[in-house]
This record gives C-alpha cells, structure tokens and sequence, in this order.
C-alpha cells in the first residue's frame, strides 16, 4: 500500500539523550519539512532558549523510564523516539506520518549508520526495535495485551553513528519494552519520498576523480581523454593513487602541461576502489564530484553531458561503450540504467556523478565492498535516502572489459559474493532474490554447457563468465548468511 502525506503529521518527539549531548537531533528536527507538535529532550542537565522545547532531567539509569513518562506527557497521538545524536533527515516525520493510518501501533525505519569520520559503516532495514528510530502510538505505552498493526518504513530515515550503538539501543529497548508485546502484524508501506528539489545551476567547480592502482599502460588514454573535454566551465582532475608500485605516478605527472589542474592524490594506506574514491572526494575541491576508471576512456563530450544533467538530480550515471575497446566481446555489453531489472536503477561507478553535499550526506563509497557492488549500493542508499538518482545517456565513456579468463572469473565471482551482500542489506526494502524456477534454470543450464569449455574460446569465455557468477552467489550466501542463489 502507498500512501502520501498531505497533512503536517501531528506526532511529538523525545530525544533521548543520557550522555547529554541532544544538540544533534534537536538542530535536525526543527529543520523537519513537516516540523514535530512538540520536542521533549530527556536529558542530566539542559537548557535552550527556543520555546519549542522541553526539557526532561534524568541520569543513566533513570533514562529509560523518563522516556517513557514524557513520551506518555505528550498530547499528540504518536510519539517518537530518538537518541541525541541521531540526525533524521529532513522528511523523516512526513514518512513516518505517512505511514500511520488505520490504527498502527508502531512504525520503524531505517537507519544509515556512519563511522566515526562520517563515511558509511553500513545500513539497517531490518524491522526490530533494537537501536531502530520509530514512533509508536501513544496509547499502547505501558499496556500488555493489547493488539495494533507494526509497519516498517523500507527507507533510510536516520543517520547515525556506529560507536553510539550502545547509548541508543538501551534507549529504544527501554521504551520499546513498553509496546513489543502489544503489536502483532507486520507489514511493510513504502511512502514515496518528496521529490528532491532542482537544483538547476552548474557547478562552481567539477572535480573528476579517477581511482587507480598499477595503471601505468591504460591511464595515459584516459589522461589524454580528458585533456579533450568540451566542457566550458571549471574543473580540476584527481589521480588518486591506490598503492600502485608500477609508473603511474610518473604517467600522471607527465599530463600536467594539458591538465593543469591535475593533482595526485595519496590512497596507498589499504587497497580497495570504495576507499581511494572516498580519499578523492575527502581532497575535492569541486561541489559537483565526476567518477571514473583508469583503464577507459571518456568520450569528448562526456563531462559536459553529466554536468548537464546533473542540473536535474542528486547523483547521476552515464552510459558504457563497450565497442570501441573491447569490439570482440559484443554480447556483453553493459546494459543502460534504463534497462536494469534489479531493485532500483543505478549509476556505475566506472561513470557517474554526484553533488559533494550528497555524498557527505549519505557516507559516501562503503568500503567494505571489494571488486563490484558498490556502485549499487551508492546508488540504492541515495535513493531510500530521497535523493534524486538521474541518467544520462549522451555521458559516453568507452569502457574496457577484462580479457584473460582468470582475471574475468575473478571479476565476476565478486560480482556474485557481492550480490548477496546487497541482498542481505536491502531484502527489507524490496531487493528480491530470484524464484526456485530461475535458479534451478540457470544451474541447469552451467550443467548441460559444460561441454562448451572444450568448443570454442568464445564458447568457453560465457560458460566461465556465467560459472564465475553463480558460484560467486553461493559463496556470498554462505558468507552473509542468507540464500541467494
């Protein structure tokens, strides 16, 4: 069911904050798109001139209780709860108020959980109440026995910081304890998010960064590539250095004449493409951050076509042209984000764009995903968090496809284990894995083939591409626990 606010939602709020830091919530929720009917902060010592809020006094061990005694003191229908560092962003309470109808007891939502230096540590959409953000009918608090419906919200509604789980989840436990036993069905509304507003400007300053390890022969393409752009406006180019122990350095240094604003960028502390691109937006200068590989080559009007339209969304993708580089592997052909079947579209990252605010927003690259995937789960976050994830088809960058075997079975053997990771991440938001009769066609089909590694190296580069993938699946499954096959 789908349903859209119209009307402010009339819920109350109670940050909970025992540690005495509440400055982090509170400046969120009165920045709220549909401001909170009232803010109590429950915490030791506090005081805040605005009359929008009240304060509650309480020490560690009180807390729990005082939550739920302001939460009862509030007049409104619906309470919610969060901790003094949580940060909703800014259509939390639409979303919440969103999904509240025909009586529901208890509406959770997800949270983006960042490390300590702001960059993503991972996201939970699952609907339990341990550390969770939720609002719950005011009614059901203190009651046992009593039955209401239980919704969750499948988007990302709340930032929060890993090293505050234990502050947080002992304030949601404490008031959830409350209620738990008094909701029985579960149910999931997705509420479509308020569409992101246009920014319709070019960016001051465009930064394309370029992660690369050991890319001495290919990047000089690339770096000459660039040096052709059509685009008019300003920008500067960053070779981030991931490690690399071959030329690449001194490949980069010798593009200076036609790149001036080329500058080479340090990532050699741990390998990973997640966390070279990370240090490439942490050392950007631009407010508009252009993504791509060492080993393709950007078309001459690729950066003026992103920019464009990047006027009219958040994070946005280009189009791969496998044609040019690899013209012996036709039949594989990345396929356009308009025609991805998989969850929600996405930008990759060989080719794409985002706004620096967006991408401090939402984490930035999780580094936690190694040799595929993250481009997904960059482009999946934006989305639940409401952002604006756009295509651009004329963004024409030449892409490279792996031509020894081993290395291709690498690849997509981490496409596999990567499949499962995002499935185990967004199960709860929609992402569903394949039926039993897909599943068992495809390692029918591995089978019977298998004759082909012996026909031909056309025939043997498929059996091994698929192969690679399907057991990449099985591993993940293992690894994550889940079965996605």
């Amino acid at each position: 069911m789908t349903v859209t606010p119209t009307e402010p939602p009339a819920i109350g709020v109670v940050v909970s904050a025992p540690d005495g830091t509440w400055e982090p919530a509170v400046r969120s929720l009165l920045g709220q798109s549909a401001p909170p009917a009232a803010v109590t902060v429950v915490t030791p010592a506090g005081a805040s001139p605005d009359p929008r809020l009240r304060f509650v006094p309480c020490t560690l061990d009180t807390a729990a209780d005082a939550c739920v005694e302001a939460a009862r003191a509030l007049s409104t229908a619906y309470v919610a709860f969060l901790h003094g560092r949580d940060e909703p962003l800014p259509h939390w309470l639409c979303h919440l108020a969103g999904a509240v109808r025909d009586g529901v007891g208890l509406v959770t939502c997800g949270t983006l959980r960042l490390r300590p230096d702001d960059l993503v540590d991972g996201i939970a959409l699952t609907p339990g109440l341990d550390g969770a953000a939720y609002a719950v009918r005011r009614d059901l608090l203190g009651t046992t026995g009593r039955t209401a419906a239980r919704v969750m919200v499948p988007r990302l509604l709340v930032r929060r910081r890993s090293d505050d789980v234990a502050a947080t989840g002992s304030a949601a436990r404490a008031a959830g304890a409350a209620l738990v036993e008094s909701v029985r069905l579960t149910a999931a509304v997705d509420v479509p998010a308020p569409a992101a507003p246009r920014r319709g400007r070019a960016p001051d300053l465009v930064s394309v960064v370029i992660p690369v390890r050991d890319g001495a022969l290919t990047l000089p393409a690339q770096l000459r590539a660039l040096a052709a752009q059509e685009y008019p406006g300003d920008w500067e180019v960053l070779v981030v250095d991931n490690g690399s122990t071959d030329a690449t350095r001194e490949v980069a240094e010798k593009a200076r004449p036609d790149l001036p604003g080329l500058r080479i960028v340090d990532a050699g502390e741990r390998a990973g493409e997640g966390y070279a691109r990370n240090r490439g937006i942490a050392a950007a200068r631009g407010d508009l951050i252009a993504f791509c590989d060492a080993d393709d080559v950007a078309d001459p009007g690729w950066l003026a076509a992103l920019t464009a339209a990047a006027r009219d969304a958040d994070l946005v993708g280009g189009s791969l042209d496998s044609s040019v580089l690899s013209p012996a592997y036709a039949d594989e052909q990345p396929m356009p984000m308009t025609g991805q079947t998989d969850f929600l579209p996405f930008a990759r990252g060989a080719n794409c764009a985002a706004w620096k605010d967006v991408l401090t927003t939402i984490g930035g690259w999780d580094e936690q995903y190694r040799g595929g995937g993250e481009d997904m789960d960059l482009s999946w976050r934006a989305h639940l968090c409401g952002y604006r994830v756009g295509y651009a088809p004329d963004a024409r960058m030449h892409y490279r496809l792996r031509a020894e075997l081993t290395s291709l079975a690498r690849q997509k053997w981490n496409y596999g284990r990567s499949g499962a990771r995002l499935y185990a991440a967004y199960r709860h938001a929609g992402f569903e894995r394949r039926d039993g009769r897909t599943v068992l066609m495809n390692w029918s089909w591995l089978l019977l083939h298998t004759p082909d590694l012996a026909r031909s190296p056309t025939l043997r580069r498929r059996w091994i591409r698929y192969g690679a993938r399907l057991s990449g699946f099985l591993a993940g499954s293992a690894e994550r626990g889940v079965r996605y096959l």
